[in-house]
């Protein structure tokens, strides 16, 4: 048959990594194999180009900063036009199933890190408001976002510290990344959307983009509104930095997008 691939076989690949994905979180066992054999049986195409497909949806994992199948080691050899597709129909999913798998690993992880004793209820407490104010973000960071902001998130101009996080645009790599121009000041939930790259700040013109995954979502009323930014041109968020985070939002055509 053609070297081209059909949109039934990347979407069958993407399916069975899914399912791979799935079992794999849920610590249920399964054979590569078998699932590569079927998918060339079902198609008349080698197992291993199947596997090597596989391969180039684990990359697209990687570059999201999330896990990937165990065992197909991520390939970035692949054409433009075919990881468009794929991407397209990773996106497809309310959230990304990604993103799912991953949060349930991570709760799941704390879940036995931290079981609970009832005899110890003010250690818990602790260990809560501890986990709270790493959440917000490094103190003498926060207040500075909290001040450059006038205690008011970036994107929905909410006022109540309490729920107030120092989101980084570049992940934190060390102290050179808590400076005000490498942060935004967001509410708790709008962070965590953004460090999932569900939100997308356009460089140029600071309009807030959201991923179609929360195109019929309480937050479709951010679409195309302008960031609020701080007075202090020092103080506004960067060029740069913001358009790094754009770039990982692989869902987010920008008009700007850079080649690295």
């Amino acid at each position: 048959m053609s070297d081209g691939w059909s949109h039934e076989e990347l979407e069958a690949s993407v399916q069975a990594y899914r399912e791979m994905l799935e079992k794999q979180a849920a610590g249920i066992k399964f054979v590569k194999k078998h699932i590569y054999r079927g998918l060339a049986e079902r198609f008349d195409r080698k197992a291993g180009a199947f596997e090597r497909r596989m391969q180039n949806i684990s990359a697209i994992y990687e570059e999201r900063g999330l896990k990937w199948v165990l065992g197909l080691k991520p390939q970035k050899n692949i054409g433009s036009a075919i990881k468009a597709q794929l991407i397209e129909m990773l996106d497809m999913q309310p959230l990304g199933d990604t993103v799912v798998h991953e949060l349930a690993i991570a709760e799941t992880e704390a879940e036995q890190q931290n079981v609970f004793d009832p005899k110890n209820v003010e250690d818990a407490r602790k260990r809560v408001v501890a986990s709270i104010v790493r959440r917000r973000g490094q103190s003498a960071f926060r207040k500075k976002l909290l001040a450059a902001y006038d205690t008011s998130c970036a994107i929905t101009g909410c006022n109540q510290a309490e729920v107030l996080e120092a989101a980084h645009i570049h992940p934190y790599k060390g102290q050179h990344t808590h400076v005000v121009s490498n942060g935004l000041l967001l509410r708790a939930d709008l962070h965590t959307l953004f460090d999932l790259y569900l939100i997308a700040i356009e460089p140029s013109t600071q309009l807030i983009h959201l991923a179609p995954a929360l195109s019929g979502s309480d937050y479709a009323q951010y679409q195309g509104l302008p960031l609020k930014t701080p007075t202090p041109a020092s103080a506004r968020p960067s060029v740069e930095a913001l358009q790094w985070h754009a770039d990982h939002c692989t869902w987010f055509k920008s008009p700007t997008a850079s080649s690295g």
